[in-house]
């Protein structure tokens, strides 16, 4: 992530609060290039201070808390037999840290 100064005002805004940015205001830039095949296409996001500590803030503790998941929201997951169009029940795994029971 870029992290930019403002020097005119932006008619884009910040995409998870909407904040304007005027002239000399923070902003960070986070750009991602896709390619597939011979096409190449690109998307920017743009995020207020705030709004980049709170991400980054909120993934801290989220790695913070994986290790003690206690798996509360469990997923069954099911998987089609080799050969056969048939599905049938392959695990279980949290949907919070992804581990599998």
């Amino acid at each position: 992530m870029k992290r930019k100064v403002a020097s005119r005002k932006l008619k884009r805004t910040c995409c998870q609060c909407d904040q304007c940015f005027k002239k000399g205001d923070v902003y960070y830039l986070k750009r991602f290039v896709f390619g597939y095949g011979k096409y190449v296409s690109a998307n920017e996001n743009i995020y207020c201070p705030k709004c980049k500590y709170r991400n980054e803030s909120s993934r801290k503790r989220y790695e913070a808390f994986k290790p003690i998941c206690h798996h509360p929201v469990v997923n069954e997951v099911w998987s089609t037999i080799p050969g056969e169009y048939v599905m049938q029940p392959d695990h279980d795994e949290c949907m919070i840290c992804g581990e599998w029971l």
